[in-house]
């Protein structure tokens, strides 16, 4: 698997890595807005390789990581895939001396789950920006340094209730986690979710 993406880094930089993945339907693009938002103001550039779904979403334009509506096993062998590639990617020395955080809206905050999951000692951070979390009932969290960061919108109707209670109740079995719901929000992105991934990061300078 090869995997497309937009980038902005520099070599030399010490702060963050960020990895991220968008949600279904849309594209590399969708992550850059909320990680230049989540950086606005602040007087500093953040270093980003921002990926492009797997699959093409075709007539409807966009793109996807799994099929909508596939089972687990299909989901978690396709996060298995792009988990390998980038891990590939990240062996460069390039990235080796970074920090790297994994960032995902939907789609891509599960994927960005499984591959803190998949990989516990590589990622100092997973962002999940209302993560889909089918199939995850009774999972445990290895061993890890990763913290997480986990959000929903009180009237995400896409995300079911009983998915978004077992993300918290998984990633509570992890080192450090913090949790964010907010009122009136649907599966989408605020601006008080945007201060809040801001001070999240500040706080583990």
């Amino acid at each position: 698997m090869r995997l497309q993406m937009v980038s902005d880094f520099d070599t030399d930089g010490t702060g963050p890595l960020f990895l991220m993945f968008h949600g279904y339907g849309n594209d590399e693009s969708e992550m850059v807005r909320i990680i230049d938002a989540v950086y606005a103001g602040t007087g500093e550039k953040p270093d980003y390789l921002s990926f492009r779904g797997t699959y093409a979403r075709p007539y409807m334009g966009g793109h996807y990581w799994y099929p909508d509506g596939c089972g687990v096993d299909e989901r978690q062998r396709e996060c298995a895939a792009v988990g390998e590639a980038l891990t590939q990617l990240l062996n460069a020395p390039t990235f080796e001396h970074r920090r790297k955080v994994l960032i995902g809206f939907s789609q891509g905050g599960y994927l960005s789950y499984r591959l803190a999951k998949a990989h516990p000692y590589l990622f100092d951070a997973a962002i999940l920006l209302s993560p889909s979390f089918q199939g995850e009932i009774g999972a445990q969290l290895p061993d890890s340094h990763t913290r997480f960061f986990l959000a929903y919108g009180s009237l995400d109707s896409t995300i079911p209730f009983q998915d978004q209670i077992n993300a918290r109740t998984v990633l509570e079995s992890g080192r450090d986690f913090v949790h964010h719901k907010y009122p009136g929000m649907g599966h989408a992105i605020c601006d008080e979710e945007i201060a809040d991934i801001r001070a999240f990061l500040t706080a583990h300078k």
